[in-house]
């Protein structure tokens, strides 16, 4: 089994000449227009004709459609593999796109045997999933544990897979960091830049703790950390520094089986041979010089709506939302959120109060002081919030696309179900 590392979670998987390639997400302006490439590369200069193409959930930085659209045409039809969801919203994507993709658990032929084991949570927001890969002839393995959170019914399933193929992992595939809005659009940065800078790296370091929880649970001859590569383009890309996100290269400090691989770099799991390792950490330099070529970029709504402000009814688009997020999400108790609308010129226009559990809508006056215990108020540009409420974007590509700033009370209030509650939020 030859793993050749392309970008992010991309990687090509060559088992005696049957090849799998997993996520591959080269358009730049993922998530509404916030996400960007760095480094920036040409991915047909490494990638050869996929047997299989392997998606393992539904966010644009691992389905990006346009290029699976690309790569057919170079290629042709390929088999597009997807986790066995249910509901699989990841199907209804692909049918929208006009591509046909494939719910699979098991997949063997003479060359090779893949595993697909959806992270099922009980969450009705769960997406993700883990796959693993069985060279026939050689009986290698590789474990891909793309996004997943933690999650001990998922260890165990894969776990019962690994042991019942031979009980040694020879690559583990991991992230070692994560995306998100936090605390980039949570801690102001002008009047609260030390805790901003103190709380990303927090996260950047619990990210690292699990990493390293998986790597105990999951003993691999090689760890491959890989992942939630990304810049921040457009307006927001003065965000950059607060993300806490990692290099890969600084996990080589925690783990002393971790490989990081430069684009286009492999490791033969026969010979033990790598190729194109990578030896330091990416060059500032090239980085802020990426950023500034992509911070002019819009994003899809200021290309996309041109409504005017006063043309939008607000008050009824929150109410539908609200009972519709209501009936499908989990969260029974009464929560609100202070909508902020911006103007084009990022000032608020207008603001609304909704009651989750009553779901009742009220407005409120611009500069009206918020008396809640527990609460969030969202300030978001009103064709994005537009957008959202109408379905023609979704809450959790703005969020983790960090489109929208949030000031929540107590800022460490995190509650999963209410988050999941904006993921419902729209009106069809």
């Amino acid at each position: 089994m030859e793993v050749k590392y392309l970008y992010s979670a991309c990687i090509e998987v060559n088992c005696g000449g049957f090849k799998i390639l997993t996520d591959p997400w080269f358009t730049d302006g993922a998530y509404d227009g916030t996400w960007y490439q760095f480094p920036k590369i040409n991915p047909f200069q490494y990638i050869t004709k996929p047997d299989l193409i392997y998606i393992s959930h539904i966010h644009p930085d691992h389905y990006d459609p346009t290029f699976l659209k690309e790569l057919i045409r170079r290629f042709g039809d390929v088999k597009i593999l997807i986790p066995d969801l249910d509901p699989n919203y990841l199907v209804f994507k692909g049918k929208s796109d006009g591509l046909d993709l494939i719910p699979t658990r098991h997949f063997r032929n003479d060359k090779v045997e893949l595993f697909i084991e959806e992270n099922d949570t009980g969450s009705p927001s769960d997406v993700d999933s883990a796959l693993i890969i069985r060279e026939v002839t050689t009986g290698q393995l590789l474990l891909n544990l793309n996004d997943c959170v933690y999650n001990q019914s998922h260890v165990d399933t894969l776990q019962a897979i690994i042991k019942n193929n031979g009980n040694k992992i020879d690559l583990l595939a991991l992230g070692y960091t994560g995306a998100g809005p936090y605390p980039q659009t949570y801690i102001d940065l002008e009047t609260q830049k030390d805790m901003l800078i103190s709380e990303a790296d927090k996260k950047k370091y619990s990210f690292f703790e699990r990493y390293k929880r998986y790597t105990k649970e999951f003993v691999a001859s090689f760890n491959l950390p890989f992942a939630g590569e990304y810049i921040l383009g457009g307006k927001q890309s003065y965000l950059n520094d607060y993300r806490g996100v990692a290099d890969a290269f600084e996990i080589k400090l925690i783990d002393e089986n971790a490989i990081v691989l430069s684009n286009g770099g492999s490791i033969n799991l026969n010979t033990k041979i790598l190729e194109n390792e990578r030896t330091a950490l990416y060059d500032k330099n090239k980085l802020a010089q990426r950023i500034d070529s992509v911070k002019d970029e819009k994003y899809d709504y200021e290309k996309d709506i041109f409504i005017p402000i006063d043309k939008i009814n607000f008050m009824r688009l929150i109410k539908a939302a609200a009972i519709k997020a209501k009936y499908k999400s989990e969260l029974d108790d009464e929560y609100h959120f202070v909508f902020s609308i911006l103007d084009k010129d990022s000032i608020i226009k207008c603001r609304f109060d909704l009651n989750t559990k009553e779901c009742s809508v009220k407005p409120l006056e611009i500069n009206h002081e918020i008396g809640y215990d527990k609460f969030s108020e969202i300030k978001i540009d009103y064709r994005y919030f537009y957008g959202l409420l109408t379905t023609i974007y979704h809450w959790n590509n703005a969020e983790v696309g960090s489109h929208y700033f949030t000031n929540r009370r107590p800022l460490d209030n995190y509650e999963s179900k209410v988050q999941s509650f904006l993921n419902f939020f729209s009106i069809a």
